[in-house]
């Protein structure tokens, strides 16, 4: 059996410790059997990949309060503009409970599974203890019997009773020893049982409790984001609902414009058509003969005429139609216009040949389109003359963009919406030099008669301190046969005389505008009594109202009481009668000053000259420019037919 110190030390004890003397010292025995605190874990270390601290449990599924799943909730600043969505907030709180529940049963199933795992585990180290205790007591009582037997067997030897008590009492302490051993190892076990135990608890109360946090969190998100998106519901609604209310009330309000355009461009359109028979007729009347001769082809065909005009109008009156729609569309025209010449347009050889051969126009060749044409026009043209600056061969963007319109084949239509240009008055000079240099000479008064009042601000160049108005542009393309160094097309001597009577009571008409500006507010009266210019008569009217669609050609809508028809006029060719505003000083728009003229002329109440008067001055003035001189002129070289012609009215 060997010596006590050299007895079987690898049988009963632990792996590496177990009883290096005889039976090992109660301190060291088995300390690694019985759980130690590695194999369960700290309290403050258990799981926590699994349960986990609160600030650390599963932070993707859940999150901390400021990261929780912004996209799909969104923060309130920004709710969905959709009510269809307005129940995803409720679904994702319970999607959110029921994932913290999920949770709390599967920290509960882990907790009962590490229970079992103690408890087993436990059981194996008491059981170990009580084998290893049964083992040394059965190894201490075989080593005293042997001692016995070795006593007996040994007849030299006195086996005593000493020797035989000790071995006995050496027994008994180490079962003592093993058995006290054995009472400190299940204590242990059980105290450390406990702790685990307790550490299992908080975990798993700790997880409950930050499942719960993360649901309730989650559900207050929710109702939160259902709040928010239900607020945004409303809001949508409320917007929508506002934007139809304020589309409906433009398209109300733009149908009574709508309405009243129509309304005065029916009342417009019948007044050109009177002037337009009226033209017609007088164009028709006999020259030689005042009275309608019967033997006269010319007087025959005017009684022709004005049969004609009877039968259409009281056919017109029967159908309720138009009576001379004809008439109409030969003065407003909305179709092809009519060019005189395809082929130079009205140009000179010269300046045809510089506008082809500038780059400009060529670039201008890509622009198919009529509103590219408006957009270039904005963004190039800023002068009016017909050559660049410190050029003679080199033409202006205006030019190069007019011979393009001359190419491209503009309707009626499109000429009117380049006369009429509300924001670029250099567009509107481009239109109305579309008109003298391409329309027939007995076309341009119809197309430019009305413009010669207009008071829009002009200036040659955007640079250029010397300004003018539409109107005197206008009139100078009429009066004139030379634009800057370029020759108009030239007009017919009759067209010319025509021009000159239409022209002669233009500078008056003017002032007379101007004056009539204070009496805005009067003359939107109806009822007020007024006199009106018209083939250089003054005739009484009364007011009905004041026609404002264009701010720089203001007219008034008046009823005659001739012939109880109604006429619009331009505000330079009519006069205050009424008497309840004789004394009426009126007020001038912001902007304007209102004086008399140089002579004290009160143009809102004078009717000034007559027609026949200034065309006889202004022949005059012609005739005594071309055969007189005075100063310095006596020797100067007369001027010939056609240096005159170009000269302006002026010189």
């Amino acid at each position: 059996f060997g010596a006590p110190g050299q007895s079987q030390p690898g049988q009963f004890g632990a792996p590496g410790q177990s009883l290096p003397g005889q039976f090992g010292a109660p301190g060291q025995s088995q300390p690694g059997q019985s759980g130690a605190p590695g194999q369960f874990g700290a309290p403050g270390q258990s799981l926590p990949g699994q349960f986990g601290a609160p600030g650390q449990s599963q932070p993707g599924q859940f999150g901390a309060p400021g990261q929780s799943q912004p996209g799909q909730f969104g923060a309130p600043g920004q709710p969905p503009q959709h009510a269809q969505y307005a129940s995803q907030g409720a679904d994702v709180a319970q999607a959110a409970q029921q994932a913290a529940q999920a949770a709390i049963q599967n920290a509960q199933v882990k907790a009962q599974a590490e229970k079992e795992v103690q408890q087993r585990a436990q059981a194996d180290a008491l059981a170990q203890a009580q084998a290893l205790a049964g083992a040394q007591a059965a190894q201490a009582h075989a080593h005293a019997q042997a001692l016995a037997v070795q006593a007996q067997s040994q007849p030299g030897a006195d086996p005593g009773a000493d020797d035989l008590s000790q071995a006995q009492a050496d027994a008994q302490a180490i079962a003592a020893a093993q058995a006290a051993s054995l009472a400190e190892l299940q204590a242990q076990a059980h105290a450390h049982a406990q702790a685990h135990a307790q550490a299992q608890a908080d975990a798993q109360a700790q997880a409950v409790a930050h499942a719960q946090a993360a649901a309730a969190y989650a559900q207050e998100q929710a109702q939160n984001m259902m709040m928010a998106q239900q607020q945004a519901a409303a809001q949508a609604a409320a917007h929508a609902a506002a934007q139809q209310a304020a589309e409906q009330q433009r398209m109300q309000q733009f149908q009574r414009e709508e309405a009243m355009r129509s309304a005065k461009q029916r009342r417009e359109d019948s007044v050109r058509d009177a002037a337009a028979r009226k033209d017609a007729e007088a164009k028709l009347k006999c020259h030689l003969h005042k009275k309608p001769n019967s033997k006269c082809k010319f007087c025959k065909r005017h009684l022709e005429f004005i049969e004609e005009q009877k039968t259409a109008e009281a056919g017109a009156a029967s159908t309720g139609q138009s009576a001379r729609s004809a008439e109409k569309e030969n003065f407003r025209p909305a179709g092809p216009l009519e060019i005189v010449n395809t082929k130079t347009y009205g140009f000179s050889t010269l300046l045809q040949t510089h506008v082809v051969e500038s780059a400009h126009f060529k670039a201008l060749i890509s622009h198919e389109s009529f509103e590219q044409m408006i957009e270039e026009m904005h963004q190039f043209v800023e002068s009016i003359e017909p050559y660049m600056t410190n050029s003679n061969t080199t033409p202006s963007a205006m030019f190069a963009c007019l011979y393009r319109l001359f190419t491209m084949g503009i309707d009626s239509r499109q000429l009117r919406r380049l006369m009429e240009n509300p924001d670029n008055p250099y567009i509107r000079c481009v239109g109305f030099l579309f008109v003298r240099f391409g329309l027939p000479p007995d076309h341009l008064w119809n197309w430019l008669g009305e413009y010669v009042l207009d008071d829009e601000e002009l200036r040659p160049a955007k640079d250029s301190e010397w300004r003018t108005t539409i109107g005197e542009f206008v009139e100078g393309l009429l009066s004139q046969d030379k634009y800057y160094s370029t020759v108009l097309p030239r007009l017919p001597m009759s067209t010319k005389r025509q021009l000159e009577i239409k022209l002669a009571p233009i500078p008056q008409s003017r002032k007379r505008s101007r004056s009539n500006l204070a009496f805005l507010d009067v003359y939107r009266e109806p009822g007020v009594k007024v006199q009106v210019q018209g083939d250089g008569e003054w005739l009484a009217a009364t007011t009905l109202e004041l026609v404002e669609d264009a701010p720089t050609r203001i007219k008034v809508m008046v009823r005659m009481e001739n012939d109880d028809s109604e006429k619009i006029v331009n505000m330079g060719r009519i006069i205050l009668a009424d008497k309840r505003y004789e004394k009426t000083a009126g007020r001038m728009p912001r902007g304007r000053s209102r004086s008399k003229d140089r002579d004290g002329t009160d143009w809102a109440r004078d009717k000034g000259k007559t027609d026949k008067e200034l065309v006889e001055e202004m022949r005059r003035i012609d005739r005594d420019k071309a055969v007189c001189a005075s100063g310095k002129e006596y020797a100067r070289k007369p001027v010939g037919y056609k240096a005159a012609c170009a000269l302006p009215r002026e010189q």
